[in-house]
C-alpha cells in the first residue's frame, strides 16, 4: 500500500524532483480521499486548508456566477488543485466535484508548514514546483487576456467606455482563478 502511494506521488508533477526519503515524508502527512462520482472535494469560499493531488479519476472545477455555476476545467490523474492554499489561508476560489470515482491526496497546510519550518528540502522543492505551476497559469491567463482584448477591439471596440467596462469585467473574472 505504502509502496503504491509512493509510486503515485512520484508520478505527480509536483513530486517528480523529490528524493525517496522526501516522498516518504510527504506521504506521512498526506490524507487519502476516496470520492464517488458527484462527491465534493471543496466548495468556493471554503477555507483554503491544503493542496490536493489527484491520483485517479476526474473532477470538474466550477465558479459561481450571477447565472449559476460555470465549469472552468476538467482535471484528471496527476493534476494539482489548491496549491495556493498550501501556502496561504485564502478561501477557495472555485468548487470541485468528482465526475467519476476519484482518489485524491490532501496535503494539509498546517502539516506542510511544519515541514517547511523544519527545513525540509522536499517541502522547498514542492514550493518551487508550485511556483512553476503558477507561472505557467499566469502566462496562459495573460495570453487569454490579450486574445480577448484583441477580439473586443475587432468586434466592438468603437465605444472606448464599453471596452474599458468589458476589460474591467474580464479582469474581475480572472483576478483569482487558482482553485
Amino acid at each position: 500500500m505504502v509502496r503504491d502511494l509512493l509510486a503515485q506521488l512520484r508520478d505527480c508533477e509536483l513530486c517528480r524532483r523529490l528524493a525517496p526519503q522526501e516522498l516518504e515524508a510527504l506521504a506521512a502527512i498526506a490524507e487519502r480521499l476516496d470520492l464517488p462520482a458527484g462527491g465534493r472535494l471543496f466548495d468556493e469560499g471554503d477555507a483554503g486548508d491544503g493542496l490536493y493531488l489527484l491520483l485517479s479519476g476526474e473532477v470538474e472545477v466550477s465558479k459561481r456566477t450571477r447565472t449559476g455555476a460555470r465549469p472552468l476545467a476538467r482535471l484528471g490523474a496527476g493534476s494539482v488543485l489548491g496549491e495556493i492554499s498550501l501556502l496561504t489561508a485564502e478561501p477557495r476560489s472555485a468548487s470541485v466535484r468528482a465526475v467519476a470515482p476519484t482518489v485524491a491526496l490532501r496535503l494539509p497546510a498546517a502539516r506542510f508548514a511544519a515541514l517547511l519550518a523544519a527545513g525540509s528540502e522536499g517541502a522547498l522543492k514542492i514550493v518551487a514546483a508550485i511556483a512553476e505551476v503558477l507561472a505557467r497559469r499566469l502566462a496562459a491567463t495573460s495570453a487569454t487576456l490579450v486574445a480577448l482584448s484583441e477580439r473586443l477591439e475587432e468586434t466592438g471596440g468603437r465605444d472606448p467606455n464599453a471596452k474599458e467596462e468589458k476589460l474591467a469585467e474580464l479582469h474581475r473574472a480572472l483576478r483569482v482563478w487558482s482553485f
